[in-house]
């Protein structure tokens, strides 16, 4: 009976849907050979884009991580509009926008986690000479974690003449004169309009400012100095919104965990190189955006430091 019944509500929803032509989807369905999981994962695809540029060994592991964490990253971006699109329903959904963000933490520390295969899984000496064919391509150009930071709410700032630039932009040059690599030329010719434009919509489209909007909303704090109003905001008794602060508060841990664990790889591994591959300056570039770089720093220095839990204190710079 429940087997018939379920048939006739997806039968009335496909006629719902195509009207007349609900027989045909239905008849297509029959006719459809069957799907397989190589099919629907695209196992074939999949394994085809593994295709190393030496015969170094560990080649291999060094392009399915990065491969891995690309998909990582696309995961994080989805679920990350989804914890935005909930702050900025009418009325906002809290609970969704929740969900999204613990989702966005669970998978930067499984991504943290998971360098453990570059740190101890990967030969030093090998990458030293199967990194020489990358020429000057870099993990420094990885537009989707550029993305991520954006649409957490990171800051573009002035400095040394340099107008609203992201802080990655004053990375990936010259040592001697301090012009830009072709690292960093060739990655904004292809991104740079790109992130610039999801940065101009950041306000609301970014977890930061949805959240402000939602604070403003619904506690009436005007939000004209970000650190007090962030600090009003702790003073108030709103625990539905204080989860989705601290878990906020976590991301910023987690990003910047991270990156304390990608300097840690690269200082293993290229201990011996001055420079990073595709001729970026790894060290302080890596050191100085962990110092100085947060996505929500007003909401990190109105909060208590002794109420702010070190998710990563397991892995520090003094380890690097």
């Amino acid at each position: 009976m429940s087997d018939n019944k379920n048939l006739t509500q997806a039968i009335e929803r496909l006629t719902a849907r195509y009207g007349d032509k609900a027989s045909d989807y239905i008849e297509g369905a029959a006719i459809r050979r069957e799907l397989t999981y190589d099919d629907y994962i695209k196992i074939d695809t999949l394994l085809s884009i593994q295709q190393p540029l030496t015969e170094y060994h560990d080649e291999l592991t060094f392009m399915i991580y990065h491969q891995q964490t690309e998909l990582w990253f696309r995961l994080i971006l989805h679920e990350m509009r989804f914890g935005i699109q909930a702050l900025l329903e009418t009325p906002a959904n809290l609970k969704n926008a929740l969900q999204g963000v613990q989702r966005v933490n669970r998978i930067f520390s499984h991504l943290t986690d998971s360098f453990d295969v570059l740190i101890e899984g990967l030969s030093t000496d090998q990458f030293l000479e199967f990194r020489k064919a990358f020429g000057t391509s870099s993990g420094f150009q990885s537009a989707q974690f550029r993305a991520i930071e954006i649409l957490a709410g990171l800051d573009r700032k002035s400095v040394k003449g340099q107008d609203n630039t992201f802080y990655w932009e004053r990375a990936a040059r010259d040592k001697e004169t301090g012009e830009p690599t072709l690292t960093l030329l060739k990655f904004k010719e292809k991104h740079l309009s790109w992130l610039n434009q999801m940065y101009e919509n950041r306000e609301p489209q970014s977890l930061r400012f949805a959240f402000e909007k939602i604070i403003f909303s619904r506690l009436n704090i005007n939000p004209t100095d970000p650190k007090s109003f962030y600090q009003k905001f702790w003073e108030t008794n709103n625990d539905e919104l204080f989860r989705i602060a601290n878990e906020l508060l976590r991301m910023d841990q987690l990003i910047t965990g991270w990156k304390i664990t990608h300097l840690k790889s690269a200082a293993k591994h290229l201990a011996k190189a001055p420079r990073g591959t595709g001729e970026t300056n790894w060290a302080e570039y890596l050191a100085k955006s962990i110092a100085e770089e947060r996505c929500f720093p007003e909401l990190y220095l109105a909060k208590k430091e002794s109420e702010i839990e070190e998710e990563v204190e397991s892995v520090t710079l003094a380890d690097a």
